[in-house]
């Protein structure tokens, strides 16, 4: 027999795509819930604590939840009560129960504010309730980019981060992600490169001339290079003739300077989201490739990113023992959660730890001889 907790649990299942099916005016209820009903006692006292938990919590005693239709059943000789159907009424009934009325209703204000700026998006707001829920603080802001985009013809002449739109600087670039798949959706066509993956190309924005800064962590490969360091342009880092086994990008720029040195290996400076860099390096492709940022969600973000395009790209101290090791160091940082689907098992229950606890532990905080130890426990001891 199901209780009132598997119950809630089965039923919570059911909520974005009751809510999709309300947004589209479809009429679900009476909305039957598909559980078990099987008796499992054999006698009165086994049969109550089946039953009385399963009836104390309907309907029928707290005026609104579920519904059960009962039926009687000959049991050991007795007619007794048992249940056939469980079920909800109404929507309100199905919200009472499992607690989120007040997502629904945040949900409703989203997609209202969405069609109220842009009706072409209905139906894309209709199938997608979980993502109106997600961004309900940020709906405005998010509606607003678009608006801009949709007034101003490609090409802006602005950077991303100077574009005259009422919305702090870094928002854009925050939210790439969903601003990306609303654009793309409202946008003609011919204002669209669908083959630029990073934002300002793909809305004929300014583009900033990225450099790549590497560091030799071999004096064997310094005769390629010329230098020790050097920053290039993408262009040129891309050009590079040579396959070093290892490639580490590293998040600080101290832990960047003062890496150990290792055999036939190179460090990028990955600071910040200019990680993304990495996608532009084709030498990568053939190379062992090691990321190392600060253990928060947004490093876990840009390692997400990277494995977009390196899906073999391995996390180098971004793991449960080091934060657990360091923990001391640990510090206050809040963020939003965001699906970041190329992290491994091991990886996303990390930065679900981080998310949830407003944690963060940053590089520097690592010491070098733990650096050391963990590189030879992968035998990439340095040299």
């Amino acid at each position: 027999m199901i209780t009132p907790k598997e119950l809630l649990i089965k039923t919570e299942k059911f909520f974005f795509k009751v809510v999709s099916s309300q947004l589209k005016g479809e009429d679900i209820f009476p909305l039957i819930i598909p559980s078990n009903k099987q008796i499992t006692g054999i006698n009165y006292s086994e049969l109550k604590d089946d039953i009385l938990p399963l009836y104390q919590q309907s309907k029928a005693v707290k005026i609104k939840g579920y519904s059960v239709i009962w039926k009687d059943k000959k049991i050991n000789g007795s007619n007794q009560s048992i249940p056939s159907k469980i079920y909800f009424e109404t929507l309100d009934d199905f919200l009472f129960f499992i607690g989120k009325a007040k997502d629904y209703q945040k949900i409703v204000a989203s997609q209202r504010l969405v069609f109220s700026y842009f009706s072409d998006l209905e139906g894309w707001a209709n199938d997608n309730p979980a993502i109106l829920l997600e961004n309900f603080e940020i709906w405005i802001s998010l509606l607003n980019v678009c608006k801009y985009f949709l007034l101003h013809p490609p090409p802006h002449e602005y950077y991303v981060r100077e574009l005259p739109i009422e919305v702090h600087s870094k928002f854009i670039e925050q939210n790439t992600g969903l601003l990306r798949k609303l654009l793309d959706l409202l946008l003609p066509n011919e204002w669209v490169n669908k083959k630029g993956n990073d934002f300002a190309t793909r809305y004929h924005l300014r583009k900033v001339t990225v450099y790549t800064q590497i560091r030799i962590l071999d004096d064997d490969l310094k005769s390629i290079l010329g230098y020790d360091e050097c920053s290039l342009t993408l262009d040129d880092a891309g050009w590079l003739n040579w396959l070093p086994d290892n490639v580490f990008i590293i998040e600080n720029q101290i832990c960047y300077l003062t890496f150990p040195k290792m055999k036939n290996s190179v460090a990028i400076f990955g600071e910040g989201f200019k990680s993304r860099i990495s996608k532009h390096l084709p030498w990568l492709e053939k190379a062992k490739l090691f990321c190392w940022f600060d253990m928060d969600t947004a490093g876990f973000e840009m390692l997400n990113m990277i494995r977009q395009y390196y899906p073999n790209a391995i996390n180098f101290l971004m793991n449960e023992e080091t934060l657990s090791h360091f923990s001391n160091f640990a510090v206050e940082n809040k963020s939003r959660k965001k699906e970041l689907p190329y992290l491994l098992d091991n990886e996303q229950k990390v930065y679900q730890y981080l998310q949830k606890n407003d944690k963060r532990l940053e590089q520097e905080r690592i010491s070098q001889q733990y650096i050391l130890e963990q590189l030879n426990a992968v035998n990439l001891g340095g040299r």
